[in-house]
């Protein structure tokens, strides 16, 4: 009884945090997307005077909102799969691909995560940033190395998962 609560309470710090703290950002950056994009569109239609930070910021609140959820989808299990030969293998056999996928997706997040820290080293030695808001290059980049890494963390997590193949 004890291990079964204390796997509970694991299991929701796991939830809040991968699920729904993610979401919760999520959602606050895309409804904060979405008021910019009214402002903007009421500026340039209405008035004639566009916000010139707007389509730049929208585009950086979009890539972070999307890395944010791409832990969140790792840790539930939720890639797109290709399943048809999948479901008619042994359980031998998707217990085996299972752990392919578990190990290929760990192995590529963190190769993703070290070119990312090598991106981002670049950015903060030249100074880079954007066009039109002169925001550094290392904010939108670090949305990839924090997602990439969110991401291997949540596989990480659910290790067990992606063997079994059991998301519940």
């Amino acid at each position: 009884m004890a291990d079964e609560r204390m796997l509970s309470k694991q299991r929701r710090i796991e939830e809040l945090i991968f699920v729904k703290i993610p979401h919760v950002v999520s959602g606050v950056l895309f409804v904060a997307a979405v008021g910019i994009n009214i402002v903007n569109v009421i500026g340039r239609y209405v008035f004639s005077i566009p916000v010139f930070w707007a389509e730049e910021v929208l585009v950086f609140i979009v890539i972070w909102a999307v890395f944010l959820l791409a832990g969140s989808i790792t840790y539930r299990g939720g890639h797109l799969a290709m399943d048809l030969l999948y479901s008619g293998f042994s359980p031998l056999w998707k217990r085996i691909v299972n752990i392919a996928i578990a190990v290929s997706l760990i192995f590529c997040s963190l190769l993703a995560v070290a070119q990312s820290w090598k991106v981002i080293g670049l950015h903060m030695r030249n100074g880079g940033v954007t066009a039109a808001t002169e925001i550094p290059l290392v904010y939108p980049h670090s949305a990839i190395l924090f997602g990439f890494l969110f991401m291997a963390a949540a596989a990480i997590v659910r290790i067990r998962a992606y063997i079994t193949g059991n998301f519940d």
